[in-house]
């Protein structure tokens, strides 16, 4: 019975075949048919290629498993913005989450909840890679950092509802007249997407300082001709009658604005956020830095990591 080699001995007579040695002095150092030595080095040469060929492959699907991570860690960063100081959350419109829509009264209590949720469920609720990047990640600081920020962009968001709710209050108070989206309703009313839009901004321009004198309410000025009150190229309110009235009555409400509590509350959240969101940035950049990211997930051990 011909006498069985490993492929530990293949090895062997391709690395002394490489190394100078004739196959015929393998064969008979091995003592055996040459034949057996030639099979035998063509084997392990196979092996060795497809070897190489199988760590060449691994190596590029861990590149672009890493790629994908890192894009993935970009596509975070890059949401991480904070909102001007002049975001208005609801539209001053009818359409859509609107300031004027009756349906929105309870929606600071149903945001609330719903980014309650978002956050419970922030690790169900993700694409593959996230899913992946989570793993690799698993205990690093980043999440909970995200997390944070999450908590405070919500509430940041709710205090600027409450805010735009206060203006149309002190706005329809003040002047005795609703605020309108449309324009084919009898006078005398204000229109929301210009009144209620211009007190809104300015009152947030005042409150971060954005604003450093009250010039612009120079520009507020009354056409007795047609009874409505403009700033600049924008009607305000149509008030036949009473267009000096209702002006007086804006800056008035203007400064009861200026007082209210939400004013400070969206100050000091957009503090909180900018905040936030430099912390996560960093968190990030600390990971980007390092140009790969660190741990293992269910593909890395796939791919006998």
């Amino acid at each position: 019975m011909p006498k069985k080699f490993s492929i530990t001995d293949k090895n062997k007579w391709l690395d002394k075949y490489e190394s100078g040695k004739s196959e015929s002095s393998i064969a008979n150092e091995s003592k055996c048919d040459l034949r057996t030595i030639r099979r035998g080095i063509e084997e392990a040469r196979r092996e060795r290629d497809a070897r190489a060929a199988r760590v060449d492959l691994i190596k590029q699907a861990i590149f672009k498993h890493q790629e994908s991570l890192l894009d993935k860690l970009g596509e975070i960063f890059s949401t991480l913005t904070v909102p001007p100081h002049d975001w208005a959350v609801l539209s001053w419109h009818g359409n859509g989450e609107s300031v004027l829509s009756e349906s929105d009264l309870d929606m600071e209590d149903s945001l609330e909840d719903a980014a309650s949720e978002d956050l419970k469920d922030s690790d169900v609720h993700v694409d593959m890679v996230e899913g992946m990047l989570r793993q690799h990640l698993r205990n690093d600081k980043l999440w909970k950092i995200l997390g944070r920020r999450q908590q405070i962009y919500a509430s940041h968001r709710l205090v600027r509802i409450a805010l735009q709710r206060k203006v149309v209050n002190l706005l329809e108070e003040g002047t005795g007249y609703e605020l309108e989206a449309r324009g084919d309703v009898p006078p005398p009313f204000l229109y929301s997407y210009t009144t209620g839009d211009l007190f809104y901004r300015m009152t947030l321009a005042h409150a971060f300082g954005d604003s450093k004198n009250d010039a612009w309410q120079d520009e507020i000025v009354v056409d007795t001709s047609v009874g409505c009150v403009k700033y600049r190229h924008s009607t305000l309110a149509e008030v036949p009658g009473k267009a000096d009235e209702c002006r007086k009555n804006l800056l008035d409400a203007f400064r009861k604005m200026q007082l209210l509590p939400e004013v400070t509350r969206v100050v000091n959240t957009s503090k909180e956020l900018e905040e936030s969101t430099l912390k996560a940035k960093q968190a990030i950049e600390e990971i980007r830095l390092l140009g790969l990211v660190p741990g293992v997930c269910k593909v890395c051990r796939r791919l006998g990591m």
